[in-house]
């Protein structure tokens, strides 16, 4: 009898130490998974934020931040496209957020690129035809948080963000 209540004992023990080390290597995997989703965000941030520097694309998205209605059909369609990446890679993001797998100040970094540019003056134009379109989380945390952008701000920050069809070029 004692050794079948020792048995019990030791084998609850041994649940016990597992449960321990199972909860201990879930919570590293979650961390790296979070680990790993925080930084595939921000490496495909890095690589939207370089497509702005080919010239077609700078001179198309700082045109259109001053007036989408202004562009050009063909350069309403590239706008269209370029900003949607950003919108698009930020619907990731709360995907990812609702998993628990990116930080709420990845949200909030994310959130605030997006609402600066469709805050822009032609940012809203274009959102007032093509908001609809978009995927639902981005969608609604756009509508939700669109009046919090500061573009004025951003224009006095980074006058060269814009083209108003003043700039001239050397």
């Amino acid at each position: 009898e004692v050794v079948g209540a020792t048995g019990e004992w030791a084998g609850a023990l041994a649940v016990v130490i597992t449960l321990f080390y199972l909860a201990r290597q879930i919570r590293s995997s979650t961390n790296q998974a979070t680990a790993e989703a925080e930084s595939a965000s921000h490496q495909e941030f890095i690589v939207l934020q370089g497509g702005l520097a080919e010239p077609k694309t700078l001179s198309v998205m700082r045109r259109g931040f001053h007036s989408f209605n202004a562009l050009s059909d063909e350069d309403k369609y590239f706008f269209h496209m370029k900003l949607g990446t950003f919108i698009n890679h930020f619907e990731g993001v709360l995907r990812r957020a609702e998993k628990g797998l990116t930080s709420a100040s990845t949200v909030q970094t994310y959130g605030n690129v997006v609402i600066t540019l469709v805050g822009s003056p032609g940012g809203r134009e274009f959102w007032a035809i093509a908001g609809d379109t978009f995927q639902e989380l981005s969608k609604d945390y756009i509508n939700r948080h669109i009046d919090e952008g500061d573009w004025a701000a951003m224009e006095e920050m980074f006058p060269y963000f814009i083209d108003k069809g003043d700039s001239v070029d050397a």
